[in-house]
């Protein structure tokens, strides 16, 4: 009987049928299941209300778990920031001073003075920030900010790294990495989507490899002229990033994730459904508490693993 509204109002919404048409194979389809569902009703008081009483259960808590991941999903949509909001280049001191120079020293990036301001040093090494949001343009993901803010430090090379899922079982290999570059203000730090089937099993212990080589390749390409050209004959800015590369490669690689606690914020409004809201939203974060957490997915080598941890509120 559900089967049948649900398919009659897809008639009607998505597929556009006239209504007195779809009313009719309603009424002749609808007919033949009330009369099953009349007679299965029968069963309730002997038994059967244990099965309905499971299904609202279980139906309450699938309709819960979705709608506390809307609400998660638009409060984390709403952290990300340009990177001119978060970094800004200043002149060092001892360059301002030299006034009798005409030459100045390179720009040192610094954190704007809504993140507390103070010089951003380098590390050696590629830091790769797990981005859950994803999305295009240079918005930066809360992770790297909350990294920034608390080191006062960023990897040599960073990418945001986001994964995709589609609908299909599997990807092809040439078609699951794309990848872009943040704003210049932020040298050799790249964003890259990984689109995978659910199928494909793409979170292995190589994925900080494959990330590398396929940085490596779109470096190469965005620099070469055709695809025999050597390393030597790459303009001196490609060519140097293709050096960055590879010194934090050699150096270390890490993988950055965020370790979000969340709770409820305070709102205004009608009581009513303030109350509604905060019990509904504390039934979430208990479920999602009491989940696998997203490192029992993670077949990487956790040694190399960074947790950063930061308080969001719903």
């Amino acid at each position: 009987m559900i089967t049948t509204c649900m398919v009659s109002l897809v008639a009607i919404i998505i597929w556009r049928i006239p209504p007195l048409l779809v009313l009719f194979f309603f009424l002749m389809f609808g007919a033949l299941d009330g009369v099953y569902m009349s007679s299965a009703l029968r069963k309730v008081p002997d038994g059967a209300w244990f099965t309905l009483l499971l299904a609202v259960i279980l139906s309450t808590i699938f309709v819960l778990w979705r709608w506390g991941k809307e609400q998660q999903w638009a409060a984390e949509a709403e952290d990300r920031i340009a990177p001119s909001q978060l970094l800004q280049l200043s002149r060092s001191p001892s360059s301002e001073a030299a006034t009798s120079s005409s030459s100045q020293g390179p720009p040192q990036i610094t954190l704007t003075a809504t993140f507390g301001g103070g010089n951003i040093s380098t590390a050696a090494g590629l830091g790769i920030f797990f981005d859950k949001v994803g999305g295009g343009g240079n918005a930066i993901p809360k992770v790297f900010t909350q990294f920034i803010r608390k080191f006062k430090a960023r990897p040599e090379v960073t990418v945001f790294f986001h994964m995709r899922p589609l609908s299909l079982p599997t990807v092809p290999a040439a078609q699951r990495f794309v990848i872009t570059r943040i704003n210049p203000l932020m040298p050799s730090c790249y964003r890259l989507t990984l689109r995978h089937g659910y199928m494909d099993d793409v979170l292995t212990p190589d994925l900080g490899r494959a990330i590398v080589h396929e940085l490596m390749l779109f470096i190469t390409r965005s620099g070469a002229t055709d695809k025999e050209t050597a390393h030597e004959d790459l303009p001196p800015v490609v060519r140097e990033e293709v050096n960055a590369l590879s010194r934090a490669r050699d150096a270390q690689m890490v993988y950055v994730m965020g370790k979000q606690v969340m709770r409820t914020r305070a709102e205004s409004g009608n009581i009513l459904r303030r109350v509604w809201r905060r019990v509904a939203l504390e039934a979430f974060l208990w479920i999602r508490e009491n989940s696998r957490t997203k490192l029992a997915d993670l077949d990487i080598d956790f040694d190399n693993l960074i947790e950063v941890g930061f308080v969001k509120e719903l």
